[in-house]
């Protein structure tokens, strides 16, 4: 099956700023692909040219195997749902649910039809003749998808549109988004600069940093195999060392680091000389456990922090790096040990992953 999406090198420019840079992507029909990165990363900017706000500079955007340039936004069957929902305060919900199809000329019995479909479909059974203003954060949210879902797009982009809600209100609505994805099938492309967002909605995700693209892949792959020493840094924490590789053989890569040589499993295409060694504090191993390991080091403990699910242990190296272990669910017990304490630390070769410096 052909893309819904392709993105081919794609540019965009607003005087001598660059916002993006030669942007290459494509999306699946009926993906929930996320677009992450810190702010300003060029997200907003891709979203509204994919919305046809706004031309690019150069490159290309085909949407259902057609050019888009030129194309204007009601004629790119693309609804966009802004951070700050973009309602009418003096409209009542049927009526903000509703501006879409009118603006298109529909008949009034056929607009009255497809809005009581969609309300239905997000809960809003109740609330058709409020004013926005009278509803709370996550009935609002529900009023904006609706006005986007009610004019039946094949795409539906989605610009950071539980940023202005609570964690606990995000976090109901992060279910309910990802079972409406699969009812209804759609292709969402959704901008976000929160990791764990990302993790939980995304079947891909593409990483962002300074209007270029950084990494493409599954939740799986970027978290566990960043392509570069940023995408490593921006998902979840991470033990990351300086180093210098000293030789590379079939399984691993030899690294020397200041805290001594060490195994790990190189990524990012030729490696030579100076690199980044890093592993996630999930992959260490600490006491007993990590005997036998490929990595080991002989630490000073320096403490820990219980939260129920999961302990961090926090230990020093004898020049003064400190590495984080982490442990969860069943593992998560208090550590027999006393601050100052030397304790083993290890890993295997092929939890570290080590790449090439110039990607930092």
């Amino acid at each position: 099956m052909p893309p819904e999406i392709v993105v081919e090198n794609l540019t965009k420019k607003y005087g001598d700023k660059v916002a993006l840079k030669d942007v290459s992507f494509q999306v699946e029909k009926g993906a929930f692909f996320v677009v992450i990165g810190p702010s300003p990363s060029g997200k907003s900017v891709l979203l509204r040219l994919l919305m046809g706000l706004e031309e690019p500079t150069s490159g290309s955007i085909y949407i259902d195997g057609r050019d888009m340039r030129g194309v204007p936004p009601y004629k790119r069957d693309v609804s966009l749902m802004f951070q700050n929902y973009a309602l009418f305060p003096h409209m009542k919900v049927k009526d903000n649910i509703a501006f879409g199809l009118k603006m298109r000329g529909m008949p009034k019995n056929e607009i009255e039809k497809q809005v009581k479909e969609v309300v239905a479909l997000m809960g809003l059974e109740g609330l058709e003749n409020r004013y926005v203003r009278e509803l709370s954060g996550g009935q609002q949210q529900r009023v904006a998808f609706a006005r986007s879902l009610v004019v039946k797009p094949r795409i539906l982009l989605l610009d950071e549109p539980m940023g202005n809600l609570d964690y606990k209100l995000q976090k109901k609505l992060e279910v309910e988004l990802k079972l409406l994805h699969r009812r209804l099938g759609l292709t969402f492309v959704y901008v976000t600069h929160d990791q764990e967002q990302a993790m939980t909605l995304a079947t891909r995700i593409m990483v962002m940093n300074q209007g270029m693209v950084e990494q493409v892949g599954s939740p799986e792959e970027v978290y566990l195999n960043p392509a570069t020493v940023f995408v490593a840094k921006f998902f979840g924490e991470i033990n990351m060392l300086p180093g210098e590789v000293k030789s590379i053989k079939q399984e691993y890569a030899l690294v020397a680091t200041s805290i001594g040589l060490l195994k790990g499993s190189p990524r990012g295409g030729a490696l030579r000389g100076k690199v980044a060694y890093a592993v996630r504090p999930e992959r260490l191993r600490i006491g007993l456990e990590a005997k036998g390991m490929d990595n080991q080091l002989k630490c000073s403990y320096i403490g820990e922090l219980y939260r129920g699910s999961e302990v961090e242990y926090y230990t020093r190296c004898e020049d003064g790096t400190e590495l984080k272990v982490l442990k969860t669910g069943k593992e998560a017990v208090k550590l027999n040990a006393k601050v100052g304490d030397q304790v083993l630390v290890g890993w295997r070769s092929s939890d570290a992953i080590v790449l090439p410096e110039e990607n930092a």
